[in-house]
Parts: structure tokens; sequence; C-alpha cells
């Protein structure tokens, strides 16, 4: 038998509903017997209740904080052992693949198993597969929806490509209300955003860029939401980028639809001003937005109604040093994306009950996961020392993309210890 003890942790205790986003502390030991959590003891019982196994793991947390599986739901990537592998050093369990991931659109069922099969030999943080919801990701015909979730895709999304027109959506919205799949949904209306690079605003102005409205994307996701009423679907919409948008969501689940969304960490912490000086670190999608944009997404977030997503894209040094304008969009966040929300927390912009709710509770609620800290549960948990300051250099990255807007910057959590599904997947 495989036991580890987790001595003096700091468990987070949290009543995370969306009235009442709050935690508090208390001091415990967790032990794992392999790979499921099978006793939460008061600090300083663990290791006496194991000290007969010879093959008891103890681990002294010294007060640390030990979280809930992290769980991203937007990573784009090609690398799967590299990525999955920065995934698990950042402190994350699970995180879902969009189809544009790895060697091939994932629309079909063996693309599936392919990428599948690459999180297992890599053996890092689990993926969970998501599937096109249309072929090749082209936005007009239908993707084999039923046999890419019975072939184990979490959920179905077309990622950040076009839907082709509004019936092509319905008819997506009326099959997954059917089978009652989950789809995820970007909004955007491309051709309101008209091939823009940055936020419509003075910044975009005095750079001479190409700005993208906020109605681009209030205009797509007013006509979905509308359109889920219609349907009747569970839809998630991936990658807020703005305050009325925020409101919309609110007003949505007020009236009983069965929707829910997230913000990217970028669009918490950056705005379009750091776009100055042509900085193509910046150039993402959806756009950074204005300070009162950024504000009323972090009140999402605190009050329940946004989850967190790392939206990371992996680029090479080529892509990102074209001029601004012809740059890949996209950060590499997923190193670091747990210490910049806790950095959120230090700077008392985000709550600590609000980050575990975002980043695990909210996500596993909508994928219809497990991740709590509780007998009988696989260990899904991340131990970080929430004070610890981090400094992340292009050299401390794993990813096999360095475009990350926080090298260099000071932040705080440092992640000790990750566990996926069971496993240890890193150890500082």
């Amino acid at each position: 038998m495989s036991t580890m003890t987790l001595t003096q942790v700091h468990l987070v205790d949290s009543d995370l509903t969306k009235e009442n986003p709050k935690s508090s502390l208390k001091s415990v030991d967790v032990i794992i017997e392999n790979g499921t959590i099978s006793h939460i003891v008061a600090a300083g019982e663990g290791q006496q209740l194991n000290q007969q196994d010879p093959n008891n793991t103890v681990i002294n947390a010294d007060g640390a904080l030990l979280l809930p599986g992290i769980i991203d739901l937007s990573a784009h990537f090609h690398n799967v052992a590299s990525e999955t592998a920065a995934a698990a050093k950042g402190g994350i369990s699970l995180l879902c693949a969009q189809p544009n991931s790895h060697k091939s659109i994932t629309d079909t069922p063996a693309a599936v198993n392919l990428i599948q099969q690459a999180s297992d030999d890599a053996g890092n943080s689990h993926l969970l597969p998501l599937g096109a919801l249309t072929q090749g990701l082209k936005g007009e015909q239908l993707a084999n929806m039923h046999g890419l979730m019975a072939s184990g895709c979490i959920a179905l999304t077309n990622a950040r490509a076009p839907i082709k027109n509004a019936l092509v959506l319905r008819r997506i919205m009326e099959y997954a209300a059917t089978h009652d799949t989950l789809i995820m949904l970007t909004a955007e209306d491309v051709n309101l955003s008209g091939g823009g690079k940055m936020h419509e605003g003075p910044t975009a102005n005095r750079l001479g860029l190409t700005g993208i409205a906020e109605v681009a994307e209030t205009t797509s996701l007013a006509q979905q939401l509308l359109l889920v009423e219609l349907t009747g679907c569970r839809a998630h919409f991936s990658q807020l980028s703005c305050a009325r948008s925020v409101a919309m969501i609110r007003q949505a689940q007020a009236q009983g639809l069965a929707v829910t969304a997230d913000v990217a960490i970028a669009n918490l912490l950056f705005t379009d001003a750091d776009v100055d000086g042509f900085d193509s670190t910046f150039n993402v999608q959806p756009p950074l937005r204005n300070e009162t944009d950024r504000l009323a997404l972090l009140d999402g977030v605190n009050d329940g109604t946004l989850a967190i997503c790392s939206n990371h894209r992996a680029h090479d040094i080529a892509a990102k040093k074209a001029p601004f304008a012809a740059a890949e969009a996209g950060m590499s966040t997923l190193d670091t994306w747990l210490p910049m929300m806790l950095t959120l927390v230090k700077n008392n912009e985000l709550s600590l009950g609000a980050l575990v709710n975002a980043s695990s509770v909210l996500p596993a609620n909508i994928l219809g996961l497990t991740t709590a800290i509780k007998v009988g549960n696989l260990a899904n948990m991340v131990l970080v020392n929430s004070n610890n300051e981090v400094l992340f250099t292009e050299d401390t990255l794993i990813s096999a993309g360095k475009n990350n807007p926080v090298l260099g910057m000071p932040l705080v959590g440092e992640v000790r210890l990750t566990l996926s599904e069971g496993c240890e997947v890193f150890r500082a």
C-alpha cells in the first residue's frame, strides 16, 4: 500500500456559494492511501495513524495552503508532454485541451484517443479533451458530437473559430439539449471585430492599431443567450472580456438559463494600457480591455459569477517577435497561473475563497467532476506556500512557450506539491 501523509496543512474550509464566496482555514493532516483521501484529522494526528506503514511518505507542510484540485477550462498547445508538465509545476491538477491542441483537430474519436494516449504517456497533469463542435472547426458542418462525447470528451467547443451563422449554432444547441451535452462558446462577432488587434480605445488610437469594440463581444453574446433560451441547452461562455458581458451572464442566470462563464487570467491582471510600446506579449484574444472592464471582471469572480481559465497559448520566439499587428495572439501562462491568481489575493483584489471557487469548485461543477478534499475522493490537490515570493524567468519555465507576461515580475505562491487523479505529478 502506498501512503502519503501531509501534516500541518492549512486546508481551505469553504462555503463557496455565489451568495457567500468566503473561506476560512483550519490546520489538519491529510492522509492519502493508494491515491484516495482516507483520513482528514487534526494537525499532528496523521503520523500517529500511519507510523507503522513503512511505505508512508510524510510531507511536513508547515502551514502551507492545501487547495482542492485546480482545473483549467481552456488551454491551447501542441506539445502535450511539456505543457502538462508546466501545468503540474503550476499547481494545476486537470486541464481542458482545446480541440486545436496536439497534432490534429479533435473532431473524431480517433483524435480524442490520440490526445488521451499522449496525456497518459506524459504522466503529468491529466488532460480533459474538448471535442470540436464542427468538422475541422470550420463552423459549417456539425462534428460527430455523440461519438466525441462517447470517446471521452468532457465538453464540445469550436475554440475561437467562428460558427458560420445562427442557424448552424441553433442546430448545435438543439442537438446538445437533446443529449444533455455541455457546449463551450466564445462570444465574438467577427464582422464587428474586423480583424482588430486590441481593445478599441485611446491606446489603440494613439498606437495606430485597429481596435476591437466591446460590441463585437456583447452582440454575439446576446444572440447566443437568446438561442440558449430557445433551445434549453447547457452552455459555458469562455473568456469574457468586458463589464457588460458579466452583467448579461448575471441576468441570464437570474432568469434560470443553464449558463456559466469564465474569464482569462490576463484580463484580470492587465489592461489595454499594457500594450503601450507595441509589446506583442499583450497581443491576446479576447483583447485586454480598460480598467473599468478589469474591475468588473474581478467583481464577477468575487461574487461567483465567473470562473477563471488560463487561456494558455504557447508560441515560439519567432511568432511573438513580429510587429504587434502581425504577431500571433496568446500568452503562455500554465507555469504561473496559480501565482498570478494568488498575487491578486495578496493585492486584495480577489478573496481566497473566490480564487478556490473560480479555479476549482465552479469548474468542477461546470464539468460534472469532484475535486473536493473529502474522505473517499481521489486526491486532486495542490500544496502551495501562498506567502513565498516567486520570480519566473525563461529558464525556469517548463512550457515550450516563453511568451509569458510576468517574467521578472515578483509574484507570490510557491507550488510544493501537485496531485492529479490520485497521482503525484509534481513535487518541489
